[in-house]
């Protein structure tokens, strides 16, 4: 029996993601990732379409990429990991638009701040943490070990709200 063709590593993304392959949940079908897209980017956008993208039938146009790769959660990184430099910038731009604009934060936070920019904040901090000679191993463990705590409550916090809202 033949093996079928291997995916594009822009096509596998974007399946790997949709069909959440690396999460414990079940997958998100092709009608409500095309229908989340079409009411959103206000074109028709249709299943057969996003399969035939998801298989490497069809190599899809940097928008059509950006839209789907927004719809699957994909990040910029990964994005542009897979080869797709334009989609990417198209995606941090259908992010920058689609994301609500918390007044309290936008008051704070630079409307430019990607999760690439948080992850070299966290990193900077870890490293100030750790080169910091004042302080004693104990107290370099005991800050680092309460920074990523910190960080993973946020998260779990956030994991949960998106359950939520995903199950109304």
């Amino acid at each position: 029996m033949p093996t079928p063709p291997q995916r594009p590593a822009d096509a596998e993304l974007l399946h790997r993601l949709r069909t959440r392959q690396d999460e414990l949940l079940p997958e998100v079908s092709l009608k409500s990732v095309a229908d989340r897209i079409a009411q959103t980017a206000a074109y028709n956008f249709y299943p057969n379409k996003l399969r035939r993208i998801e298989s490497g039938e069809t190599r899809a146009s940097d928008l059509d990429y950006a839209w789907v790769a927004w719809a699957v959660g994909a990040t910029v990184s990964q994005v542009e990991e897979v080869g797709r430099p334009e989609a990417a910038r198209l995606l941090r731009e259908i992010i920058a638009r689609q994301t609500p604009k918390d007044t309290v934060l936008s008051s704070v936070l630079h409307p430019d701040v990607t999760a690439e920019d948080v992850e070299k904040h966290l990193r900077e901090r870890l490293a100030e943490i750790r080169a910091e000679k004042r302080f004693t191993p104990e107290e370099r463990a005991s800050m680092e070990e309460f920074l990523i705590a910190q960080i993973e409550l946020l998260l779990q916090s956030v994991g949960r709200q998106i359950e939520m809202l995903r199950s109304r």
